[in-house]
């Protein structure tokens, strides 16, 4: 039986003061007044928020490690972000052929079995199916044109696909959310130039998520005369969609993370990393890597470029900087922007029901972090990691 005791805890609605988280077997079995002297093992919190742990569901890589790798490598990918508090993860593909993909889902597959340091939930799928407009950071060979077919033969190659990202205004787009609504899996808005009508139809054919909102997806333009909403105004006014956002402060700026959670809400929004694999690393200003897709990038002001400073090609933030920028920057309040890093992504993806919250019978999924959300303590299923 383990007892944290001297802690604010971090709940959905409220933080709590003294009382008593007590997991046992991994698991949290009370929130007690009373500490029995006799307890087996006993974590003085020091005054330390007590949070669950948080929950990345759009991150490409970490600790110097790709998800597109070896089972070894997502599984240290995956170590790397929870020693920054991430205990829950999505290893998120690059678009690539067939293929490859399948490959790489069968490795995360692997990945799964052989790691005990984070809770590696399935795989996220951004991509191939995209705009070749919006492709951003993604390789413009590997975009494909979707049919039943190629849409059937990857999502049927694995059981643990919780989430792909598709344009849906693309030749065949709404297949993708379709084919994806049968099997359980979450169909994104992703990298899309659509207009507002035919994101809000694509809530028809499948699609309920935007991916990182404001980046690789269209906003309101002006046509002749007059100005069309796009992707961005349908995913904030429509109930139908939750939407990712990166709070990393360079990809949106705090203003319009205000923006997001005061038109979305905690419920309806969450914070992705969308971390590259020199996320949840220290690196030095300048460095030049060579992506896993060909794609040549570059670390500068504390972002990843394409070295052509074309556009930005992926954060290297982790979930407690996300966190912290909420809170200090945007104003939300922590218990709100907890819930965005944790509970709310995980029930997107329908993990919600033992993960997520401070509560009797989940996992005891547990970190501890100060007024800057600095991670002084991780505990993934009942094992310390980091102490």
């Amino acid at each position: 039986m383990r007892y944290y005791i001297n802690a604010k805890i971090i709940t959905p609605d409220e933080i709590i003061e003294n009382k008593a988280v007590v997991a046992e077997n991994g698991k949290i079995v009370d929130i007690t007044s009373v500490v029995p002297k006799n307890v087996c093992e006993v974590i003085d919190c020091e005054g330390r928020y007590l949070s669950p742990g948080f929950a990345d569901i759009h991150v490409h890589g970490g600790g110097g490690y790709s998800a597109m790798g070896t089972p070894e490598d997502i599984v240290e990918m995956c170590k790397a972000h929870a020693l920054r508090g991430t205990t829950s993860i999505l290893p998120t593909t690059l678009a690539a052929p067939i293929v490859q993909l399948k490959k790489v889902i069968k490795n995360i597959e692997k990945a799964q079995k052989m790691c005990t340091d984070s809770n590696i939930l399935g795989v996220h799928l951004e991509g191939p199916f995209i705009s070749m407009k919006m492709k951003g950071a993604q390789s413009p060979e590997n975009i494909l044109v979707p049919t039943r077919e190629n849409v059937a033969e990857l999502l049927d190659s694995s059981d643990i696909i919780k989430i792909i990202g598709a344009a849906p205004e693309i030749e065949n787009g709404f297949i993708v959310g379709e084919e994806a609504k049968k099997r359980g899996i979450v169909a994104s808005v992703a990298h899309s130039d659509g207009d507002y009508s035919n994101t809000e139809e694509a809530l028809h054919h499948g699609y309920s998520d935007v991916t990182h909102i404001y980046s690789a997806c269209s906003g309101m333009r002006k046509i002749g005369i007059f100005r069309h909403a796009g992707v961005v105004e349908a995913g904030l006014s429509l109930d139908g969609y939750t939407t990712q956002f990166i709070a990393d402060l360079r990809h949106l700026p705090y203003g319009v993370l205000k923006l997001i959670y005061k038109s979305k809400g905690a419920d309806k929004a969450y914070a992705i990393s969308d971390g590259l694999e020199y996320s949840a690393l220290d690196m030095e200003e300048g460095t030049v890597i060579l992506q896993e897709n060909g794609l040549e990038v570059v670390f500068e002001d504390s972002v990843m470029k394409l070295a052509d400073r074309s556009c930005l090609a992926g954060s290297v933030a982790t979930s407690n900087v996300l966190v912290r920028n909420m809170v200090k920057f945007a104003g939300i309040p922590l218990t709100d922007a907890v819930k965005m890093a944790s509970l709310t992504p995980l029930s997107v993806i329908g993990c919600d029901k033992t993960k997520g919250k401070i509560e009797k019978g989940y996992d005891e999924d547990i970190i501890l972090f100060d007024n800057d959300i600095n991670i002084s303590y991780v505990c993934v299923n009942g094992k310390i990691i980091l102490n």
